[in-house]
């Protein structure tokens, strides 16, 4: 199923003669990038199990903003990377991952200078000891950890706010914390975006800086 969805995918961008992403998804499909699903991976206390979410889904997601060289991202619970790899098409001036398991680190690093990408980078820490948030303002999660982890992040990023301030964007596909970002003094939900599988919420902070 995930590798006919891959190739359909790869199919519907060389109709739109996107060269580079039909030969990025196509490499995807075929094994060569790897951003397999291992179904033997379970939750732990800081993290939730791996699982992709870019591809053509979260580009229509992505489409809502414009992006330009004034923007970073952080994309909290990397994974293998799949996202950084979505990301990469949009001119952001910094691409951050950040991922707890160092094997699945391993993997996200070589999938990136397998594709060449030199805007991103990749951290291998606990997301809530990644606090140089200041040169960031949009922040991706797909339910990457438990809500005492999001807790700890979330003020991290609302500490950053009030030494920098700025509007930020959060964007948060299966938003199983929602509660936690909705208890924030600074944060409210804009936006729900449709996704094939989840539920998509996007957050500013927009009326408090």
């Amino acid at each position: 199923m995930a590798i006919s969805r891959g190739i359909k995918n790869a199919i519907t961008l060389l109709g739109r003669g996107e060269w580079r992403e039909f030969l990025i998804r196509l490499r995807i499909s075929l094994g060569h990038i790897d951003l397999k699903h291992d179904p033997t991976e379970t939750d732990s206390e800081r993290t939730h199990y791996y699982a992709d979410s870019g591809g053509l889904e979260f580009d229509r997601i992505m489409a809502n903003f414009g992006i330009t060289s004034d923007d970073a991202i952080v994309d909290f619970g990397c994974g293998k990377g799949g996202i950084l790899i979505s990301l990469s098409k949009y001119p952001f001036a910094k691409i951050t991952g950040i991922e707890i398991m160092p094997d699945l680190v391993a993997i996200a690093k070589e999938n990136i200078r397998k594709l060449n990408l030199r805007n991103v980078d990749i951290e291998c820490c606990d997301a809530a000891a990644f606090k140089l948030l200041h040169e960031y303002n949009y922040f991706y999660f797909f339910d990457p950890f438990p809500c005492v982890v999001m807790q700890d992040v979330l003020s991290n990023i609302e500490k950053s706010i009030s030494e920098h301030p700025r509007k930020l964007t959060i964007i948060y596909l299966n938003p199983s914390c929602h509660a936690v970002i909705e208890s924030s003094s600074i944060f409210s939900k804009t936006k729900e975006m449709p996704h094939f599988e989840h539920k998509c919420f996007i957050y500013s902070n927009v009326g408090t800086v």
